[in-house]
């Protein structure tokens, strides 16, 4: 026995010692308890479990480390780790193998880069379910703390002060019903996980009742022609340090808001996802003409880095200036520079605080819903003028499908606002076609 233990008690047969620990502060008595057998989550041989009982009384502190014992012995019989694991042990070593089995697959793909999925999983542990679930013992659980966590993440936005927004200007209010069926999803799997590893005796009840109320898909803010008109005239001007709450604009600024101008653009023209746009290289562009009007556009080969994988997209004509001029701004124009690059031609990372700061200068960061508008409302916008361009069929379904690395079920829950196009108006025009 250690010199560092005074004060020493055994009881079972010296299988549990009762004990002060040296330098303490407080009587406070501590335990040692053996038994044989025992097994950490790991399966590996823990040969003593030592705690505080939290008691200065000898009787009250006998009482407690007795009970103890019988728990752990009844853990070693049934071949139970002998540790009381809290929610984020669990998730520990949950996601060493979770995260082990995503970057196999983005490998098997012939991705590389970070994994979208890796990244989508870490931040929601560590701004929700850690700092809900983390300190909770899994042992100590109960459905109602389950089940409460989803009016807690429901309303998570809502109470962060000023501050926390600021940090994620990309947070809303009201999460939509798919980022909510995914963090059920993968809740469903954690506890699922530790329920077949003998980690918790029981699953809990894993169900978002907010989406037993028929909440709808949402849609992403879209922007319709007047007001993307009314952001195209706005940019003009605070690119050239004219915006209405400019003092002084330096040529640092002015370089972004020009590399702003144009992604707004780019995004508007191609309909492609914001993530695979930065990850566009000048290697995976080419000007072309189209063979019936021998129009100038760009022919993007998205890299198969990217969330679906390889595709080929055409650009709207307008795209063919913006890349000229886009070519001219930054000056890196090789193979593999980046096409969105700071003037060091290192990649942009995104535009999350100076867009959302821009369109709420011109009051067009919310739509007449109050949902707010993001870079990602730039490929809706484009989505829906193809359908107002080209009609409402099947042969546009196709090609935006092709074009926008989609499917027709997306487009129609996601993209497309009811209202934008009405069914009366197909019928219309095929009326018109079939009198002429």
């Amino acid at each position: 026995m250690s010199k560092s233990y005074l004060n020493k008690v055994e009881l079972k047969a010296g299988a549990v010692i009762l004990f002060h620990r040296q330098n303490s502060k407080k009587p406070i008595y501590h335990m040692r308890i053996h038994i044989r057998g025992m097994r950490d989550v790991y399966g590996n041989k823990v040969t003593y479990v030592q705690e505080s009982t939290g008691e200065t009384d000898l009787e009250e502190a006998k009482r407690y480390a007795l009970d103890k014992y019988d728990d752990l012995r009844l853990r070693t019989k049934k071949k139970e780790p002998v540790k009381q694991l809290t929610f984020e042990d669990l998730y520990l070593i949950w996601w060493a193998d979770k995260r082990q089995r995503l970057e196999a697959i983005q490998h098997a793909k012939g991705r590389t880069g970070a994994s979208q999925r890796v990244a989508w999983y870490e931040k929601h542990a560590q701004r929700y379910w850690l700092p809900y679930f983390g300190k909770m013992k899994l042992e100590e659980m109960t459905q109602a703390f389950v089940g409460a966590y989803w009016t807690w993440r429901m309303s998570y936005w809502a109470r962060a002060d000023e501050a926390e927004r600021k940090r994620h200007p990309n947070h809303v209010l009201k999460p939509a019903k798919k980022s909510m069926d995914m963090e059920q999803s993968a809740l469903r799997e954690i506890f699922g996980w530790a329920n077949a590893n003998k980690m918790i005796m029981h699953m809990p009840v894993i169900e978002n009742p907010y989406a037993k109320q028929g909440i709808a898909a949402t849609r992403r803010p879209s922007f319709n022609a007047h007001e993307f008109a009314q952001l195209d005239a706005y940019l003009q001007r605070w690119v050239e340090g004219r915006g209405v709450n400019d003092v002084r604009v330096n040529a640092a600024h002015k370089y972004n808001r020009k590399l702003l101008q144009y992604y707004i653009h780019w995004l508007a023209g191609t309909g492609m996802r914001t993530g695979e746009v930065l990850q566009l290289k000048h290697k995976h562009v080419q000007l072309a003409r189209s063979d019936a009007s021998e129009r100038l556009y760009v022919k993007i080969q998205v890299p198969k880095t990217t969330k679906t994988g390889e595709r080929v997209v055409s650009s709207q004509s307008t795209v063919a200036d913006v890349y000229q001029k886009l070519c001219a701004l930054t000056g890196h124009t090789a193979a593999d520079d980046w096409l969105f690059c700071n003037a060091d031609g290192k990649k942009n990372a995104g535009f999350y605080k100076t867009l959302p700061k821009m369109l709420e200068e011109i009051g067009l960061l919310y739509d007449e819903n109050g949902a707010r508008r993001t870079a990602y409302s730039l490929r809706h916008y484009y989505a829906e003028q193809r359908f107002i361009e080209l009609g409402y069929n099947a042969a546009v379904y196709d090609m935006l499908c092709m074009n926008m690395g989609t499917s027709r079920k997306q487009i129609e829950d996601h993209y497309v606002r009811k209202g934008v196009l009405m069914d009366v108006d197909v019928l219309i025009r095929a009326v018109s076609r079939v009198v002429v």
